[in-house]
């Protein structure tokens, strides 16, 4: 029985003691606008949900990221003329950590923004992407302005601008948040639809790119946009190409938050597996101090015999 107890109870302690950080999670979800789809998921494949819940739609993670909702789902019908004059802005909004935070869609303005040396939002990312998938020898060349023209004249800022979001979450001991947006885990055909077919040739086999999401949280703006999917396990049944596999990527994004107040000062409260180690002990001894007690007892009365 001393055995079984010892052997139980810092076997308890081992996994209290290799417990990950608790994330958080975005509390108080609200869409803001009307241009958006809520889409749930099964474990194997997402479809549009008009009656999904916002809770349940975005308690997924990197492991599992669940269905999103698509902010400003319309873009795609809309052609270049058409977006530059179009001002609307689809938001998620909510709290994480005891803060307020906004995610967007995108506007031509957005894309115009400013990040640096006359640098727009959009240039960036364009060299951004040629970079990460292999295609940075292109900068430079003249064939890069070519396949930026093109992408814009044929709808491809539209195509990121309604990011799918999957999950907003915190880490409790970091801070850092985490965002996940559903894309495309190969995103070289959907790319290849939108320049011609003589550039498409210049297209690695394999391409991976966010939607962009503009992120507000802490009195700052961000755009937010990755260029590494991981395999979601998931495929859309709403997509009306079959060659494009919407969803079956998740583009994880991060950037440092603010931890909540009653985590900013852990020093100043014990750590539960701390408590419950001493707590645990507390109890061994006391066993094994009992066992001891007894056999000492059991002893004595048979020295009396």
């Amino acid at each position: 029985m001393k055995m079984w107890l010892g052997a139980s109870i810092l076997a308890g302690m081992s996994a209290i003691a290799t417990t990950p950080a608790v994330a958080g999670s975005l509390t108080g979800a609200t869409l803001i606008g009307s241009d958006y789809l809520k889409i749930a998921s099964d474990g194997m494949y997402t479809q549009i949900d008009d009656t999904a819940s916002l809770s349940t739609i975005l308690q997924g993670d990197a492991s599992d990221p669940g269905g999103n909702v698509e902010l400003f789902a319309s873009s795609e019908t809309l052609s270049l003329s058409d977006f530059v004059t179009h001002t609307e802005v689809t938001s998620l909004t909510g709290q994480i950590g005891g803060k307020d935070i906004t995610l967007s869609s995108l506007t031509f303005a957005d894309w115009f923004t400013d990040v640096g040396g006359g640098i727009r939002l959009a240039q960036k990312w364009f060299s951004d992407a040629l970079t990460a998938n292999g295609l940075v020898s292109l900068i430079g060349s003249g064939l890069d302005n070519l396949l930026y023209g093109q992408f814009l004249a044929n709808g491809g800022l539209q195509r990121f601008s309604d990011p799918n979001i999957s999950y907003v979450n915190q880490d409790d001991t970091t801070g850092q948040i985490t965002i996940g947006l559903a894309g495309h885990f190969n995103a070289r055909d959907m790319l290849a639809e939108i320049i011609t077919p003589a550039f498409a040739g210049f297209l690695p086999p394999s391409i991976q790119a966010s939607e962009m999401v503009k992120v507000e949280y802490d009195g700052k703006t961000q755009y937010l946009y990755g260029f590494e999917a991981t395999d979601s396990g998931l495929v859309s049944l709403d997509d009306n190409n079959d060659y494009t596999y919407s969803h079956t990527g998740n583009y994880q994004l991060a950037f440092g938050g603010s931890l909540p107040p009653h985590l900013s000062n852990p020093q100043d409260v014990p750590e539960s597996s701390t408590v419950l180690g001493l707590i645990a002990l507390g109890g061994l001894f006391t066993a094994g101090g009992l066992v001891d007690s007894r056999q000492k007892y059991h002893k004595a009365c048979q020295s009396l015999k």
